[in-house]
């Protein structure tokens, strides 16, 4: 019990500063304004007692769970985790799946799927392929397509970048009183404003104190994630079947909830429905969806999870395949107080503390080897994860096979009951992911974000201008793919950095390539290949 209460909450008077300090009261933590009057709830400590302002941790190897933490661990076919202090086990082989250790712990993948894999399986190159296990399954990345090369090393296969093509560095602005983006403005496109969330709430579900939680929820996220700001900006009702979510879905209802309260979205539903007043709703030009579910359909289930910005991960690129420009949290009953923090960091581009990026990011000599292993952020402690870093104290992990001291405070770790903070540079992500997403969410809907490939208009960062079948915008801004220019593609959903994918030739010999429309000022040799614009040679195929 803290030793001296602080004041219960009473009038205000103004001239106190809010969010003054976090202390203890009543064994939970909360936020005081300078006044010391209490303001919300900032942490909720369940039961484990409160002392100078942060919850105590509960020790992973209570009597209940005997060692064993939510990141779970596998015994032959068998995924066991201590999920709300007790200890829960799913025979996978019972549902005909396998037990695999993947990013987010324990889990029961299917033992029928094609591209299952052991978790040693190592990496290998299959004609400037990387082929490598990832949570169970096999995946391949393409590194022609990052101007790389698939090479094999001491540690195993990598792809390795040309150093003859550095990636040009990205600017974006951020809310921070400088031109970030070096286009004569400050602080432009909203990025200091507080982001909205929209609350997806099922029909019918069984959601206890969603509201305290909710707002418990907020105050952390809003200390942990700081300078960034948040508000719950509208709750929504959806349909039932959202009750149990299925994570294979994760995608398409993004696609359907990123957009769903968006002000062209809301207009358009207006026009079209004749029942509606002439005064279409009020929505917004930027927000976070929040999708409040019972329970995720997986074994053991999860707390929560969230989509990544352009598939990316600690400035690593996770995947070939096309990412949409929308995104999703999603939450469960099981979450703890801070898991609306953890997700948020996923959804604004931090890993996991234990992942390993090495695995996806190209080697570039040019790049310091803290951004491109680990979690690619450089000030982050190694952590090799909670399976091998035990707890001998309530929030001090001790590595057993590796020289390493994890931050179990990290609110990107898997240290349950400990996680309350990030670093200066996972903050520093966060903010350009969180701008990113700013300048994409008008263009989720292609026609809102019409561009002419070779005019002055730019896209926003991380978009590029490719054709479609857009009624009334031919060419639109998209979220680049992960092809550079020169890379081969077959549609344009491959390509970044203002390439769109041009077809050289007569088909079936046809071959295709991620190709730049001739600009003022571009670096590159302009031809005519019977556009209404001129390309950069460079980036087509050799005949």
């Amino acid at each position: 019990m803290p030793t001296s209460q602080p004041r219960k909450p009473a009038p205000r008077t103004g001239g106190c500063a809010s969010h003054a300090s976090l202390a203890c009261y009543d064994d939970d933590v909360w936020w005081f304004d300078g006044c010391g009057d209490l303001q919300v709830l900032a942490d909720s400590c369940g039961g484990r007692g409160c002392n100078a302002g942060r919850c105590e941790a509960a020790l992973p190897n209570d009597d209940a769970c005997a060692g064993l933490d939510e990141y779970g661990r596998c015994e032959g076919d068998v995924a066991k985790a201590c999920l709300a202090g007790r200890v829960m086990s799913f025979d996978c082989r019972a549902k005909h799946a396998r037990c695999v250790m993947t990013s987010e712990g324990a889990q029961c993948l299917a033992r029928d799927d094609k591209h299952a894999c052991a978790p040693e399986a190592p990496a290998t190159c299959h004609d400037n392929h990387l082929r490598l296990c990832v949570d169970g399954r096999f995946t391949e990345l393409d590194c022609s397509a990052r101007k790389a090369v698939c090479s094999v090393g001491q540690d195993g296969a990598r792809c390795v970048a040309l150093s003859a093509t550095p990636r040009p560095e990205l600017r974006v602005e951020v809310c921070d009183g400088h031109d970030n983006n070096l286009d004569g403005r400050v602080d432009e496109g909203g990025v200091c404003d507080v982001a909205p969330l929209v609350a997806f709430v099922p029909a019918g579900a069984a959601l206890d104190d969603l509201d305290a939680r909710m707002q418990n929820e907020l105050a952390i996220l809003n200390r942990v994630l700081d300078p960034l700001r948040f508000r719950w900006g509208k709750i929504v009702e959806v349909d039932a079947s959202y009750r149990r979510f299925d994570p294979k879905d994760l995608e398409a209802m993004a696609a359907v909830l990123s957009q769903a309260q968006s002000n062209a979205t809301l207009a358009r539903t207006a026009v079209a429905d004749q029942h509606t007043p002439a005064i279409a709703p009020a929505g917004f030009d930027f927000y976070i969806p929040v999708l409040f579910t019972e329970r995720l359909l997986m074994d053991p289930p999860k707390s929560g999870i969230s989509t990544l910005p352009n598939a990316r991960c600690g400035r690593a690129r996770l995947s070939d395949q096309p990412s949409p420009a929308g995104g999703v949290i999603v939450l469960t009953e099981l979450r703890r107080p801070e898991t609306l923090a953890h997700e948020m960091g996923h959804y604004l581009g931090l890993c996991h503390t234990h992942e390993q990026v090495e695995r996806f990011a190209v080697r570039d000599a040019n790049m310091p080897a803290c951004a491109r292993s680990g979690d690619g952020i450089c000030d982050t402690p190694l952590d090799p994860g909670a399976s091998l870093c035990p707890r001998v104290e309530p929030c001090e992990p001790v590595c057993t096979s590796v020289a390493a001291r994890p931050d179990a405070s990290n609110v990107m770790s898997y240290y349950m009951g400990c996680r309350r903070a990030m670093t200066a540079e996972q903050s520093a992500e966060t903010q350009r992911n969180m701008s990113l997403r700013r300048g994409w969410f008008p263009c989720l809907d292609p026609r809102a974000c019409p561009c002419q490939p070779a005019g002055d208009a730019v896209c926003p960062a991380e978009m590029s201008c490719h054709p479609g079948d857009h009624q009334g915008a031919p060419w639109s801004c998209e979220l680049d793919g992960a092809g550079w220019p020169g890379a081969s593609c077959r549609d344009s959903s491959q390509c970044s950095q203002g390439a769109f994918c041009l077809w050289q030739g007569a088909a079936p010999a046809a071959a295709a390539s991620c190709t730049r429309p001739c600009r003022p000022g571009d670096a590159c040799t302009c031809i005519d290949v019977g556009l209404p614009f001129r390309v950069c040679s460079e980036d087509l195929l050799p005949h």
